[in-house]
């Protein structure tokens, strides 16, 4: 008896050499009661997807088929076959019938072959064991239909549905179908995802300027920057538990209040806007819960579509003008987020980053004769085109008084004019690169002669903070004293005691001599 078993155990061992021996034989239709269907989900950026039908799925794996594996796409397969058998006999052809179901799926999914599978790290994801007949004879028909797709990527459209008319048999090299029934049949939906967009819609309205090898936008601390999103909201938003993008400006650059505006949707209704510090978070409102989101019926209707918003931002007051200015928007799906959207240069090689530059001058004000420094000394600043600039004062602390622009105007009756301080310094920022010219309007007291001719300077990005003060001087008027005053009266009585002196000596040494 023990020995019988040890034969059995060693034919056990040896069984499956021998079962190779029979992977090549064809299967016959009657052969088999059920196939396997494997889903290979594929994704493509925006605009590089191949045309729906110009790679035909085989039924066979496909290592050139393209795209990338998605991964938490989830699919369910319907059993369509008496909707088919039913088109078929009222007069359509098999493709009519095929594309019938697969263009109004939403008609056909009343019977569940295979509840809804979700797409692993390789996009693949089996229907096991489908029915190749029903209780009939018929042959089956399945659509597999994309159920829902992952958050974590811009999916705006779901793959076509499709259909599988059991039985399928396999292809050869050429392409044309065998007698070999396929078991483990391979399909490849695929999806195309949208790229979100930020862009600067007024970024022409500023020279392009490169310097130091970084190019920038030349702009000023009155300018007022123009953004504009294009998101593209998920297909299945009604199961997204959250929507938001952040967008993110360095410190010297700040979102202006106010002017948010989302195409379509009403704010505090459909999306709020909170401050996140010099930027912002925009969300979509979800009034129910991360498990049972509930969005207004106007944010659901955007589901597989675009989103637009615009907003505007401009330079602080407190910006360092040595430092280039950018920002970057982040949109947050569910939970996770997506890769931050930066605005470029198109037509730039390498497409930069569009970013933001501004500049300024610092002066001191001094006595011509003893380098004295002077304080109360206004100026008006004039540009190249003969307008004058209004200011605010930075309410930061600062070594000097800095004058931030704000604006050209064209009168100098309606400029702000710019005083020297108690260490006879001023400092204006906020400038393109460019020639000014500085204008003096009072002298730091009456002592001093008003400058009879305007000062010009240079501003260039990336010098404030390392320049040289530059300096203006004042010339005194003189030493002479003013008529009448108190200086002259001393003047007259040292001379007249000296002419009265001489008088006397005179007077002596007229009578010694008539001795």
């Amino acid at each position: 008896m023990k020995k019988l078993w040890k034969t059995l155990f060693a034919a056990l061992l040896v069984l499956p050499m021998f079962t190779g021996l029979f992977a090549g034989k064809p299967v016959n239709a009657d052969d088999a009661t059920t196939a396997n269907v494997t889903i290979n989900k594929r994704i493509w950026k925006d605009g590089t997807a191949p045309a729906q039908g110009s790679v035909a799925n085989t039924g066979e794996a496909m290592t050139d088929f393209g795209g990338e594996a998605l991964e938490g796409a989830g699919f369910t397969a319907y059993d369509v076959t008496n909707a088919y058998l039913a088109l078929i006999a009222g007069g359509k052809t098999q493709t009519e019938a095929v594309k019938e179901i697969s263009d109004n799926a939403a008609n056909y999914t009343t019977t569940v072959a295979k509840a809804e599978q979700t797409t692993n790290a390789e996009g693949q994801t089996t229907f096991s064991g489908l029915a190749l007949k029903d209780a009939n004879g018929n042959d089956k028909v399945y659509m597999l239909v994309e159920t829902s797709t992952p958050t974590d990527v811009s999916v705006t459209e779901k793959a076509t549905p499709i259909v599988l008319a059991m039985p399928i048999y396999t292809v050869d090299a050429n392409g044309d179908f065998t007698n070999t029934l396929n078991t483990n049949i391979q399909v490849y939906p695929k999806n195309e995802s949208q790229q979100d967009k930020k862009e600067v819609t007024n970024r022409e309205d500023f020279d392009l300027v490169t310097n130091n090898g970084e190019t920038y936008r030349n702009v000023t601390t009155g300018d007022i920057l123009n953004f504009k999103l294009t998101l593209n909201i998920p297909a299945d938003l009604a199961k997204v538990s959250s929507y938001s993008v952040t967008d993110t400006p360095t410190d010297g650059l700040a979102y202006v209040d106010g002017t948010i505006d989302v195409a379509g949707l009403t704010v505090d209704k459909d999306y709020k806007v909170t401050k996140n510090g010099n930027g912002f978070m925009l969300e979509l409102i979800n009034s129910g819960t991360a498990e049972a989101p509930v969005y207004t019926d106007t944010v659901l209707a955007l589901a597989g579509k675009a989103l637009t918003v615009t907003y505007s931002m401009k330079l602080t007051a407190t910006i360092d003008p040595d430092q280039l200015q950018n920002n970057s928007a982040v949109v947050n799906v569910g939970g996770t987020d997506h890769e931050a959207l930066v605005p470029t240069e198109p037509d730039v090689p390498g497409n930069p980053p569009v970013k933001f530059g501004t500049g300024g001058k610092k002066f001191v004000k001094k006595d011509s004769q003893s380098n004295k420094t002077l304080a109360g000394a206004k100026f008006v600043v004039k540009n190249a085109e003969g307008k004058y600039a209004k200011f605010d004062v930075n309410a930061a602390e600062k070594t000097a008084t800095e004058y931030v622009f704000t604006e050209w105007v064209d009168t100098q009756a309606e400029a702000d004019e710019v005083t020297s301080d108690s260490n006879g310094q001023f400092w204006i920022k906020g400038l393109t690169n460019g020639d000014y010219q500085l204008h003096e309007t009072k002298a730091p007291s009456d002592k001093y002669v008003v400058l009879d001719k305007d000062i010009t300077f240079t501003v260039t990005h990336g010098d404030y903070g390392t320049q040289e003060l530059t300096t203006v001087k004042n010339t005194p008027k003189g030493l002479l004293p003013s008529t009448g005053g108190k200086g002259i009266a001393a003047f007259l009585i040292v001379g007249a005691g000296m002419m009265a002196a001489a008088y006397i000596w005179f007077k002596k040494s007229k009578a010694q001599a008539e001795v």
